[in-house]
């Protein structure tokens, strides 16, 4: 989500936020240190509240808001630990612009729903880091006016994180582009299971890469080619 309307933005300046509330009390001292020492400073620059995009409230899902977040790091290399662990410490869903000094950025969502065991607590059951990025324009279908699910702000989210992982995978298989123009967009489950199943392709695919057997990369091989032909079918592609 990038070119945010004015409307959303919460100060002039945004709020900056405390560090210490992103650091879990169950990250390792190690950890700990390293998280101190990449970050730089947080601020809340925009939210989505209101009406404007229906809230989804259910037993699984307490989804009012969304949260978009500015944040400075030493080292943009670091983007995936820092995403991954100051997602689960925020509620509300929530996109991270994490950058450093460069000019180049990349952003991080994470897809969550109500803990069955804990009161007010959330669990981060999908994710994505974006590669890091020069430009915005390369991220165009990003844009608030070009994302088109108004149904609620969960699907709304959901719609960017997938989008996301596909610019970033163009060449995931041959047609992927062309997902972007279809009309699975107005659905959620929909675009729930299309990101689930091209993470599960991607992860067969880095498998695939990093195996020195010839006989798993032929078990391999015969996976991915089932699953890219289930995208195409279940997605007509």
């Amino acid at each position: 989500m990038i070119d945010l309307p004015e409307s959303w933005r919460v100060e002039s300046n945004g709020k900056r936020l405390n560090l210490k509330s992103f650091t879990p009390s169950t990250l390792h001292t190690a950890q700990r240190a390293r998280l101190r020492k990449i970050l730089r400073k947080s601020t809340l620059t925009h939210q989505l509240t209101g009406t404007e995009i229906p809230s989804l409230i259910t037993d699984e899902y307490h989804c009012q808001a969304i949260l978009f977040l500015d944040i400075e790091l030493t080292d943009l290399r670091q983007a995936d630990f820092v995403a991954r662990t100051i997602q689960p410490q925020i509620k509300e869903h929530a996109v991270l612009h994490l950058r450093d000094g460069s000019g180049r950025f990349a952003l991080s969502f994470a897809h969550k729903r109500l803990s069955l065991t804990e009161d007010n607590a959330v669990v981060v059951t999908d994710s994505y880091c974006t590669e890091p990025q020069a430009a915005a324009a390369a991220l165009a279908p990003l844009r608030h006016t070009a994302l088109i699910n108004r149904l609620n702000k969960r699907d709304h989210y959901l719609e960017a994180m997938a989008k996301a992982f596909l610019l970033d995978h163009p060449k995931i298989f041959i047609g992927a582009p062309r997902l972007i123009d279809t009309k699975l967009w107005f659905h959620g489950p929909t675009i729930l299971a299309l990101f689930r199943a091209l993470t599960e392709l991607q992860t067969l695919k880095t498998k695939k890469d990093r195996t020195r057997s010839l006989a798993d990369k032929a078990i391999l091989n015969t996976a991915i080619k089932a699953a890219i032909e289930k995208i195409r079918m279940n997605y007509e592609l």
